[in-house]
Formats: C-alpha cells, sequence, structure tokens
C-alpha cells in the first residue's frame, strides 16, 4: 500500500508539472526581483588587502563528479587544448559577462587577454599592497598560445583598475605586432568606493612590468566631463576594434556613478590613434523608455556593441523596456540601435515584435503573468551580439517568464517548482532555458533561429537563495555571498569575413548535479558551443548538428584537462574568431574554427584568492547537412592547395602577387570584394603544378581594406589586403 500511495503521488505530481495539453503551461509559484542579480555584478572586494595564493595543483582535487566524456562517435576532429596562461589576485574582474578581456585581431593574427594582475606579478614601481590588486595586464600571443608575452598597462597607486576590458588597436595596412597598440578600458576604485574609469594604451614593442609612461597613454577620468568624454561610469562594455582605426567602449549615464541609482542613458566612448596614444571623445544614448513611479528608466546595466570590420556599421543594444512597448513586448527586452556612418548618428530600431504571430512558437516556451494569464511575456536573462557577413545584427538570447507588465514591476521574473525546488523555468518539455538567435538589420521584421536547449541556470549567489548550496564557490563575498552566480554567460563570435558565427555557453549535465541530486543548478558547468553559417537564398541560418562540450573533451577531439572539466567558470570567447576552414561533400560539410575561449577558475573555489586562467588554443570542428552556401564563399580548405598561398606586398598599390602552390593543375579564380561584399575585381588564371606566381589587379581601388577570395577547383580560401 505504501509504495501504491508513493506511486500516486509520483503521478499527481508528474500530471500537475507536465501540460496535458499543448496549450497548458506551468503555473508560477513565485517570483524574483532581478536587481539583486545586477547589483551583484557591480561588487568591490570586501577588503583591499593583498589576497592570500594558491597553488594550482596539476589536477583538481575538488573536482565534482560528472558525466561521462561526450561520445566521439559522428563528431567531426577537433583539437580541443586548455593550457594555463595567468592567474588574477581574484575573481572579481570577469564577473560581468558583457565585458570583453579576451580579442582575437585577425589581420595581425594575435590573441590578447586583458586581466588584473596575478598575486604573484610584481609591477614596477611597486605600488602600496592595497592597491597592487588594481594593476592592469596583458597577455598577448601570436602563435595560438605556443607562447605569451606580458606587458602591464595601467599602474596606479590612487585609482585601481578594476573589470578592465580591451583589444588591440592596429593601424591601418599595418601586419606587424611590433607596430600595434593593446589598448584597455575599464572602473576604477579609490579606497572603497568607484572613482572614475582608466584608458590605457601601450605599444606592443615593449613586454615588461612598468606601465607606458608616455603622457596620455595612461589616462584617469574621474566622474567629470572630461575633454570631449561625458562624465559616465562603469567603462567596462561591449570593447571593439575596427579596421578603420578605432577602438569603443560603452560606459553609463547616471547622476552618481559610484552607485547603482537613476540610470538615464549610455556613453560610446571612441578611442582614435594621433601622436602615438589614444584621443578619446564620447557620443551619448538615450533609450526612450518607461520611467516606473521612482523614475527610474527600464533599461539595464550590462549594453553591448557590435560592428562589422570595416567599422563602417554598429550596433548598440541594450536590455530594456521602451515607452511604446505592450502585451508581449513589455519586458525585459532587447533595445537596438544601427549607425552606417561608423557612429556619425545612431537610429533606434523598431524592436523584436514578440506581438507578431510569426513569434508565438516562442511564446509557448514560457508561461503567463500573473495579472493577466492571456500574454506571455519573455524576460531576457541573457544576451550577446554580432555582426554577419550581411551586415545583420545577430542577437543571441535566453529568455524567462515575466510576472507583470506592470511599470513598477517590469524587473520581476516567474519562479517555478520542480520536484520541490524553484527554479525561473519549469523545466519540463518545451519550457526550459532555450538559446534563440534573432537577426535583422532594421529593413524588415526580425527572423529568428532556435539554436539549442539548454539544460540548467544559474545557481544562487546569496545565503537563501534558490541553489545557493549547488553553488561551487566559498561564501567570501560582499555580506557572505558568492557574488558570482554561475550563469550561462553566453558568448558570440564571427569568422572574421562573417560566414560562420560560434555560439559558447556554461551549461551543467543535471544527471550529475548534487546538493540535491538532479537539480537543475549550473553546479558543473562545461562550456558548450555550436556553429551557425550564414547562406544565402533558402539556406540562410544553418546551424551545426553537432554540439561540442569544449572542456569535458570526447575522446579523439582534443586533450582532456581536469583543471576546466566540470569546472568552467568565468569564461569569456574573443567576439572574433579564427576563420573557417570548410571540407564539403554532397552529403555533409565540416567546419574548423580555431576559437579562443578561457575559463577562470581556482581550486578549491575561492573567490579572494589567486584564480587561473586556462586557454583553448584548439580548433572546433562542426558538421553541416548537405552543402553550405556561404554568402561569398568566403572559408578556407585546409586540406588543399588554396590555403597554401601568400599576398605580397600586403599593404600594395597598383598590383599585388599571389603566390600559390598547387597540388596539380587547375585553374585559380581570384576575386576581390570590398567590405561590404561587392566584387571589385576578378582574376583568371591557368595554374602548374608547385609554385605559382599570379598577377591581382587592384588598379583604381580607393584606400581601404578587400577581400581576396582564392578558389582551386572546389576549394576556396579568403585572405585581406591592405590598397594604400
Amino acid at each position: 500500500m505504501k509504495k501504491q500511495l508513493l506511486l500516486g503521488s509520483a503521478l499527481f505530481a508528474a500530471i500537475s508539472v507536465f501540460p496535458q495539453n499543448g496549450s497548458s503551461k506551468a503555473k508560477m509559484v513565485g517570483i524574483k526581483n532581478m536587481a539583486d542579480e545586477i547589483a551583484a555584478k557591480f561588487a568591490i572586494e570586501p577588503t583591499n588587502a593583498a589576497p592570500t595564493t594558491l597553488k594550482q595543483v596539476p589536477g583538481p582535487i575538488l573536482n565534482p563528479v560528472g558525466g561521462e566524456e561526450q561520445s566521439s562517435v559522428a563528431m567531426p576532429p577537433s583539437t580541443i587544448n586548455w593550457q594555463l596562461i595567468t592567474g588574477s589576485m581574484n575573481i572579481y574582474g570577469m564577473l560581468v559577462s558583457s565585458t570583453r578581456p579576451l580579442q582575437y585581431n585577425d589581420n595581425l593574427n594575435t590573441v590578447s587577454y586583458i586581466h588584473r594582475k596575478s598575486a604573484t606579478y610584481q609591477s614596477t614601481p611597486a605600488l602600496p599592497s592595497n592597491a597592487q590588486s588594481g594593476v592592469i595586464v596583458a597577455e598577448i600571443t601570436s602563435n595560438w598560445g605556443t607562447s605569451w608575452d606580458s606587458t602591464c598597462i595601467w599602474s596606479d597607486a590612487t585609482n585601481w583598475g578594476r573589470y578592465p576590458q580591451g583589444g588591440i588597436y592596429n593601424p591601418p595596412g599595418n601586419t606587424t605586432v611590433s607596430n600595434a597598440y593593446i589598448v584597455g578600458t575599464g572602473p576604477t576604485v579609490a579606497g572603497s568606493g568607484f572613482s572614475g574609469n582608466f584608458y590605457a594604451s601601450k605599444k606592443l614593442n615593449a613586454f615588461n612590468t612598468t606601465a607606458d609612461a608616455t603622457p596620455n597613454a595612461m589616462q584617469f577620468m574621474p566622474f567629470a566631463q572630461t575633454g570631449s568624454v561625458t562624465n559616465n561610469g562603469w567603462s567596462r562594455n561591449g570593447f571593439t576594434s575596427t579596421d578603420d582605426g578605432f577602438v569603443r567602449t560603452i560606459g553609463l549615464l547616471q547622476p552618481d556613478n559610484t552607485t547603482l541609482a537613476k540610470l538615464r542613458g549610455y556613453a560610446i566612448v571612441k578611442g582614435a590613434f594621433n601622436g602615438g596614444v589614444m584621443v578619446w571623445s564620447s557620443d551619448t544614448i538615450i533609450p526612450p523608455a518607461i520611467i516606473d513611479g521612482a523614475g527610474d528608466a527600464a533599461i539595464g546595466y550590462e549594453p553591448l556593441m557590435a560592428w562589422n570590420e570595416a567599422g563602417t556599421v554598429g550596433y548598440f543594444v541594450t536590455l530594456g523596456t521602451l515607452a511604446t512597448a505592450t502585451n508581449s513586448t513589455k519586458g525585459n527586452q532587447p533595445i537596438v540601435y544601427k549607425t552606417t556612418n561608423s557612429g556619425g548618428s545612431w537610429a533606434l530600431l523598431t524592436g523584436i515584435d514578440f506581438n507578431n504571430a510569426a513569434n508565438a512558437p516562442l511564446l509557448k516556451h514560457i508561461s503567463p503573468t500573473n495579472a493577466n494569464t492571456n500574454i506571455a511575456v519573455p524576460y531576457f536573462t541573457d544576451m550577446n551580439v554580432t555582426v554577419d557577413a550581411t551586415n545583420k545584427l545577430h542577437i543571441g538570447g535566453i529568455f524567462a517568464s515575466a510576472s507583470s507588465t506592470h511599470n513598477d514591476s517590469l524587473n520581476y521574473i516567474g519562479q517555478f517548482d520542480n520536484q520541490g525546488q524553484t527554479y525561473l523555468w519549469p523545466h519540463v518539455p518545451g519550457q526550459r532555458p532555450y538559446l534563440v538567435d534573432f537577426i535583422g538589420d532594421g529593413t524588415s521584421a526580425w527572423t529568428h533561429v532556435t539554436v539549442d536547449s539548454i539544460s540548467s541556470e544559474r545557481a544562487g549567489r546569496a545565503s537563501g537563495d534558490n541553489g545557493f548550496n549547488s553553488n561551487p564557490w566559498d561564501p567570501t563575498g560582499t555580506s557572505g555571498s558568492k557574488t558570482d552566480n554561475v550563469d550561462t554567460r553566453l558568448m558570440m563570435g564571427r569568422t572574421p569575413d562573417g560566414q560562420y558565427i560560434t555560439f559558447a555557453w556554461a551549461e551543467s549535465d543535471t544527471n550529475f548535479t548534487s546538493n540535491p541530486n538532479g537539480n537543475k543548478y549550473n553546479g558543473i558547468p562545461n562550456i558548450k558551443t555550436r556553429c551557425m553559417a550564414v547562406g544565402s537564398g533558402t539556406n540562410m541560418y544553418q546551424v551545426s548538428a553537432t554540439e561540442i562540450n569544449t572542456t569535458k573533451v570526447a575522446a579523439g577531439t582534443g586533450t582532456p584537462n581536469s583543471s576546466v572539466s566540470n569546472r568552467a567558470t568565468m569564461h569569456y570567447m574573443s567576439p572574433t574568431t579564427g576563420s573557417a576552414a570548410v571540407v564539403s561533400t554532397t552529403a555533409s560539410t565540416t567546419v574548423d574554427i580555431r576559437t579562443p575561449i578561457v575559463v577562470t577558475n581556482s581550486n578549491p573555489f575561492s573567490q579572494l584568492t589567486n584564480n587561473t586562467t586556462w586557454f583553448q588554443n584548439g580548433k572546433l570542428s562542426y558538421v553541416f547537412a548537405g552543402s553550405t552556401t556561404t554568402v561569398n564563399g568566403v572559408a578556407e580548405n585546409l586540406q588543399n592547395s588554396a590555403s597554401n598561398s601568400v599576398i605580397f606586398p600586403n599593404p600594395a598599390s597598383n598590383n599585388a602577387t599571389l603566390g600559390i602552390d598547387l597540388k596539380n593543375n587547375s585553374n585559380v579564380d581570384v576575386t576581390v570584394l570590398n567590405t561590404i561584399g561587392q566584387v571589385v575585381k576578378t582574376t583568371k588564371a591557368p595554374g602548374q603544378v608547385g609554385q605559382n606566381n599570379i598577377n591581382i589587379d587592384l588598379s583604381g581601388l580607393s584606400t581601404g581594406i578587400y577581400m581576396v577570395n582564392i578558389k582551386v577547383g572546389n576549394a576556396t580560401s579568403t585572405k585581406k589586403i591592405v590598397v594604400q
């Protein structure tokens, strides 16, 4: 009888959780104010004392139990490889996923990673102990991590760097790393409060522990108008560097930038190189958002930017709610601005219309609001952006169920019960986190593609939060919090030509989670990736059949590393990946992409000790069904002779030479395209076995960067050339 009663209870629970028809939705059991989650990302460490040094052992002594390694059956041969590159004195610099400290510069084939210094790194001259954690260091590799150089870019005894981001400024036409500059930005702390922003640059011809003493190489900007830069704070979001010679970052506009209150808009801060240093200026964006009863605008604190490589077309995106929003659009959703003149002006685009019938399938994944059960409103919990080869914006988003459309309650999200645990999703078929890519450019309605489903969600941050016991970090943050909620941290990166987009996020296998067993919290995170091919015609946006677990490495697809397996916290992926190497048959296409990713953790997980950063430098291989037809055929096949080529001189003026080594007699087709994909020159030449030198006519072309597509048989390769 007891067994029968238990079975009956289980059946009743199942009936109450799973819908009995296609239109039923799980009911909310509570609501959560997301303000606390936002505030945690603006933390200051509890003390500024020097942290203890934690020794990183070769393999984790406290590695959580996880599932079997991913099966390599039917998987392409990735070459995943994780290596230790550096450390940081604590985890606070990596809390925000909208910060961009990891960047790949394809013109120089160089990866940069900017971070707060490690416990053992000593800047010159030495700083007081309470200022040392504010030293900002750049790590540089030009051989995909085989070797690294480090250089100090910010060191100040009074204003200490926090939340650093940045990348390489490369002078137009330059192909030498030593002529380029590393640029970093971020907020600063003076004593116990935030004081302003730092803007630092340093030429990459000196790798040492001393920041550049050139006037204005290190610029501190307090919370006041500084030159051409408006008063702003928290300049730690959306760093970009484009081929036109500009770098950009985003700051927040608030009456008091030392805290979070009365956010009214954003400063887009642009750096232009002049006289050996960066000269900064700013523009502002003030979204016409809903204003609540307390006078606060319904806009978010983690804005993002994405640009095409040329720097002509750009998008600014933040989460929030426009004043014109109604029904299913009245939630925490993307607000998008676009520029087509390099930032000279910005236009607000029509947002994603969740009231449109075309988006109705997406609303089936969420539950209706408490006040009006006829309306379901997406609340975006995570987002990232990139621009593809056609200059369209891709907004990768994960959304849950908003609980209200009241102006004063737009920050509240629904909670659901699953086996006695409370979550932001019901975690039942059809109602779990989904990663959706929204695509548009303002000329027509947004389209969408579902990329993947996700089995876990963020863990609790503060004592008493749902999932707090599943969070692997120690409770040594502000007020005993774990600070990092181990969320999905969605990243997006595009190949230099914009033909392939990689999505990366943190996810746990809930078959092996504990505290309690089988919970849906992200307590044993690994980094998953998928790839999208940007096609043409009816085959526009194809998602790879394979999902890759980059940290729990499948046999035969790389080198396992127990220091990142089930421990992949604080990850970043470069917004630009390596070029794609493509092998196509009539049945399938394999795409190989070298993908820079970093993971930062400690062993055991400890917020305020020295944390270690690991770098992934191998290729990720994806399989697509059939042949992927890209916009310009811009791809590279490492198994054919098209890749064994070089263009010289580069930069060039009226002519350049393509040097190519052919394995057999083949015709060589050379197509020169401008930055918007228009064909400007073509050459066709018969090639012979061995080395060939083929003339490329560049006469009449304007100064700038061009793409050169080389086609030999079914093999293609694309390279850049600078015309001067």
